[in-house]
This record gives structure tokens, C-alpha cells and sequence, in this order.
């Protein structure tokens, strides 16, 4: 919980590199990581997202997959509203 949201900025070139493995465990690593990255806190939010949303626009069906999936989740009304309330 202390670790600093650098560390985890870290990790989004990796997800973008791994996007397009087909294999159905890294696929979905891969996507587990990028929405809990995106939901840790406000900071992350905003970059975890634009990922998701590049990946959504891609034209590799398995990036695609990841991309909508985590866009669903990180727009979320109760997901905002806990990111919102644990900023305060």
C-alpha cells in the first residue's frame, strides 16, 4: 500500500508490450494488471485508462480484448466514485 505510483507507471509499457500475446493466461494477467494499476488511485487512473483506450483502438484482436475489457471497468460509476472518495 506504500509503495509510490512511480512503480507502477513502471509497469505500463510492459502491459502495452505483452497486449498482444494470444496465450489466455498472459491475456488476461495482462488485464487484471493494467485495471487494478488503474484503479489504485487518481494518479494512475488517468494514464492506465489512455492505455486501455489505445489498446481498445488497436487492430490485434487479443490488445483489442484487453483494451475494452479494462475501459468497462475503469469508467465504471462505482469505481470513480471509490477513487473519488478515497482521495479525500
Amino acid at each position: 500500500k506504500k509503495e509510490p505510483d512511480a512503480t507502477f507507471l513502471a509497469y505500463l509499457p510492459l502491459i502495452e508490450k505483452h497486449a498482444r500475446d494470444p496465450r489466455n493466461f498472459v491475456r488476461k494477467a495482462v488485464n487484471w494488471a493494467l485495471r487494478q494499476i488503474g484503479k489504485r488511485s487518481m494518479s494512475l487512473h488517468a494514464p492506465a485508462l489512455a492505455l486501455a483506450e489505445k489498446l481498445a483502438a488497436s487492430p490485434d484482436r487479443t490488445a483489442r480484448w484487453v483494451g475494452r475489457d479494462a475501459v468497462k471497468e475503469l469508467t465504471d460509476a462505482k469505481q470513480l466514485a471509490r477513487l473519488a472518495a478515497a482521495r479525500t
